[in-house]
C-alpha cells in the first residue's frame, strides 16, 4: 500500500500541491484526472522521487520515501514519462542485457526498432520502447503521465490490456489522462486534482453520480443506449 499524507510541495515560492492524502492500494488501477496546471504531473514525480524534499508523508508498505536509499527506490516505483527526449542513443544499447524488455517489445511486434536508433523513431514507437523498458522492471507503483497522447488506437489498447494486467499481478497503477471518458473506462478508481488539492477520490460509478464531470471539467452527462439495449454514460 502507498499512502500520502499531508503532501505539500512548493517550487519558487509557488504551491505546487497542497495537503494532499490518499491511499493507494495494491491491485488496481488510479486514473489521475485534472484541468492543465491542476497538479497531475507533479504528483506523479513526487511518488516517483523526483523531489527529495517535500512537506509530509509518502510511504511505500509503511516506509518513508524520502528515506529509502536509490537501490531501495529502484524496487518502488517506475515511471514512463509525458515526453521522451530524442536521444542519437541506440536502442539496442537499451535493451543489451535485458532480454525481458526485447520479449516484450516483441510482444508489441516492434523488435525491428531494435536496429536503429532512437533520434530515428516516432513519438508513439519511443512510448512503446520505453513502457517495454518499464514493464520488465518489478516494482509496487507503475505510473504513466499521459503517455497514451502520443500512441495511436492500437497501441493504446495494448498499453491499456499491459495496466489492467499490471493491476491483476497485484501492481498498483497511477495513469493520469485528459479524457475522462477513457479514464472511467479503465480505471478502478478514479482521483481527482484542482489546484494542487484532491477534489475527488473514488469509483467511477461515485464520480457520475456526484457529477465531478460537470463541477470540475465542465462537462455534460449523457446517457446513452448501445445496439444491445444497455445503457452507458459519456461526458461531452
Amino acid at each position: 500500500m502507498i499512502e500520502v499524507s499531508s503532501l505539500t510541495i512548493m517550487e519558487g515560492g509557488k504551491t505546487l500541491l497542497d495537503n494532499l492524502s490518499f491511499t493507494l492500494e495494491e491491485g488496481k488501477i488510479y486514473a489521475l484526472c485534472g484541468v492543465n496546471g491542476s497538479g497531475k504531473t507533479t504528483l506523479i514525480r513526487a511518488l516517483n522521487s523526483y523531489f527529495p524534499h517535500y512537506g509530509g508523508s509518502i510511504r511505500f508498505n509503511g516506509k518513508e520515501l524520502s528515506r529509502c536509499s536509490r537501490k531501495e527506490k529502484e524496487k518502488l516505483h517506475a515511471l514512463l514519462p509525458q515526453s521522451i527526449p530524442v536521444s542519437s542513443v541506440s536502442t539496442a544499447s537499451l535493451f543489451e542485457h535485458n532480454g525481458q524488455a526485447a520479449a516484450l517489445l516483441d510482444g508489441f511486434s516492434l523488435s525491428h526498432l531494435v536496429r536503429q536508433n532512437l533520434a530515428s523513431l516516432s513519438g508513439g514507437e519511443r512510448v512503446m520502447v520505453f513502457l517495454s523498458l518499464m514493464l520488465s522492471r518489478d516494482v509496487l507503483l507503475y505510473s504513466f503521465d499521459e503517455s497514451e497522447a502520443n500512441l495511436d488506437a492500437m497501441y493504446r489498447k495494448l498499453t491499456e490490456q499491459r495496466m489492467r494486467k499490471l493491476a491483476e499481478e497485484k501492481k498498483t497503477v497511477l495513469a493520469s489522462f485528459h479524457d475522462i471518458n477513457k479514464a472511467l473506462e479503465i480505471s478502478d478508481e478514479l482521483i481527482v486534482l484542482s489546484e494542487g488539492r484532491l477534489a475527488f477520490k473514488g469509483n467511477p460509478a461515485v464520480f457520475i453520480s456526484d457529477d465531478i464531470g460537470g463541477r470540475f471539467f465542465s462537462l455534460t452527462l449523457r446517457k446513452l443506449t448501445d445496439d444491445e439495449g444497455r445503457q452507458y454514460s459519456l461526458f461531452f
